[in-house]
């Protein structure tokens, strides 16, 4: 199990260096889950309490909109975080469903784990930050995306960046992003 922890290390320590006992607070205040298709990370409604390291496995993240039609928004693949974002940070209620779509492995540091190592790990807020600012920045270019480019594009650059996604979720959840019937997808594959 500590090889999921070390994803995590690997990864804070591509952006700041950690102290080995800092890397030794992290592994023993940080739980490794395993969970199964369908298992709900985060819930609407909720305070989300914790962040989570995606260290196997995709999830994906359910909002719905003002005619009460869910929507997928974006996935969460490995080596992202399964997090409400304001609602962690900001303590708020979310306004979004995290759900597994694999069977999947998770690093998960709860709200005062969380809070302990901003103060605790010297670089910790800087490696946050730089995350934090990844991902705004990843958020963005979909959204504009989903704004400017047509399904087929959408598709495209989908299979382009994540293959996974494509060969191991439902041709609905993907349609469902795409903001597409599974018809109309079906008949882009068939056309790609």
């Amino acid at each position: 199990m500590s090889h999921h922890l070390d994803k995590l290390i690997h990864l804070f320590t591509s952006i700041l260096p950690i102290s080995s006992k800092e890397v030794a607070l992290i592994h023993q205040l940080s739980q490794v889950q395993s969970l199964q298709k369908r298992a709900q990370y985060s819930a609407y409604g909720s305070i989300c309490k914790k962040i989570g390291f995606v260290s196997e496995g995709i999830f994906k993240v359910v909002r719905t909109n003002a005619q009460g039609q869910d929507f997928i928004p974006y996935f969460i693949t490995e080596g992202h975080f399964a997090v409400d974002l304001e609602s962690f940070t900001q303590q708020t209620f979310s306004e979004e469903n995290i759900v597994t779509l694999t069977p999947c492995t998770v690093v998960t540091i709860d709200k005062k784990h969380f809070d302990l190592f901003e103060n605790e790990v010297a670089n910790f807020s800087k490696i946050i930050s730089h995350l934090k600012e990844k991902a705004l920045l990843e958020k963005h270019r979909l959204k504009s995306e989903m704004l400017i480019d047509d399904a087929v594009t959408r598709y495209q650059k989908l299979r382009l960046r994540h293959p996974a996604i494509i060969q191991q979720v439902s041709q609905n959840h993907i349609a469902q992003y795409l903001g597409i019937s599974p018809y109309t997808l079906s008949r882009i594959r068939a056309h790609s």
